[in-house]
């Protein structure tokens, strides 16, 4: 059966948004090297956010958010944003790239515990045994065989990026439930100035005067993580939602950690072992059961609920926005 071009875009995207953000992992540890946490989110998010205000004037001007749209930028900006990319470049320089990735992308599972509450007895059943499979995925990652339990540094990044990866689901459902009155793109650079200030203070606070090494490296990493790992990647991830259903992207995103491991693998020379791989597998596994069982519930909802654009559908039809 042939796909059409516009049906096969929305993947075509999401394969997109799995290699930028899987390859960003490394790139990232190799930008940490040579500036501090703080101030490489700060620039980081600096970068992006000028990038999508680029965008956003060439194309047709900035637009303040609708009032009622204002908790999504804060839930975005602060929770998903700010206190993601300020607990990724602090975990980063004490965890594997390969398996940071793998602990963030745990997102799913903590979504699924939170609507466990929710789902009818079938569909939470099947779920839990799903959550168990994921946590067991995560333990193998975890256990003292896998990271050396002595190391402090080791346990704080790992529960680090799991709380991340919490914080991640809680603004994922509030994507989801969210009545919305501007679309992604639009509220996108106050999301990005809500998420700057925090990281800019933080970085004043904490790292004035530390040493700032300009290598190539270093401004290679800051031109990756801005303009593509956050202006194009979040914008990509609220957008594609709108074409597919939540279980197909849920399962495209699980391309992210399988890049991640991999380019980590290849760009750092990171060791890929047997437990990481079984942790990786059995997570996913996890996380599949997850979505399966909640996915059907949640497609209805989220096409009726989430107006976000896809990305090509912008570029090729802006008159339908």
């Amino acid at each position: 059966m042939r796909v059409s071009g516009g049906r096969a875009r929305p993947y075509l995207l999401l394969i997109c948004l799995a290699l930028v953000w899987g390859v960003h992992w490394p790139v990232a540890k190799i930008g940490l090297r040579d500036l501090p946490p703080f101030t490489y989110g700060a620039l980081r998010v600096a970068t992006g956010l000028a990038v999508i205000v680029g965008v956003l004037v060439a194309r047709r001007g900035l637009t303040l958010p609708d009032r009622r749209d204002v908790p999504i930028v804060l839930s975005v900006g602060l929770g998903q944003m700010a206190a993601g990319i300020a607990l990724m470049n602090l975990a980063l320089p004490l965890v594997s790239a390969g398996r940071s990735s793998i602990l963030v992308y745990t997102m799913p599972l903590w979504v699924g515990l939170f609507q466990l509450p929710a789902l009818r007895a079938g569909g939470a059943g099947r779920q839990v045994g799903g959550l168990l499979i994921g946590v067991a995925g995560v333990g193998l990652l975890l256990n003292p065989q896998s990271i050396d339990w002595q190391s402090p540094g080791q346990l704080l990044g790992s529960a680090a990026l799991l709380v991340s990866a919490v914080l991640w689901a809680a603004t994922t459902i509030h994507l989801r439930h969210h009545d919305w009155h501007g679309t992604p793109l639009d509220l996108m650079p106050w999301q990005l100035l809500a998420a700057l200030v925090p990281l800019v203070i933080v970085a004043l606070v904490f790292e004035a005067g530390r040493s700032i090494y300009w290598e190539p490296a270093a401004i290679v990493a800051v031109l990756f993580s801005g303009p593509l790992a956050t202006a194009l990647a979040f914008w990509l991830s609220q957008s594609i939602s709108r074409s597919l259903s939540p279980l197909a992207t849920t399962m495209g995103f699980l391309a992210v950690p399988v890049v991640g491991l991999a380019s980590s693998w290849v760009i750092l020379g990171e060791p890929l072992t047997v437990l990481d791989l079984a942790g990786a597998t059995t997570t996913f596994l996890g996380i599949v059961v997850v979505s399966v069982s909640s996915g059907g519930t949640g497609q209805a909802r989220a096409r009726a609920t989430d107006p976000a654009p896809v990305l090509a559908t912008w570029a090729a039809e802006p008159s339908e926005e």
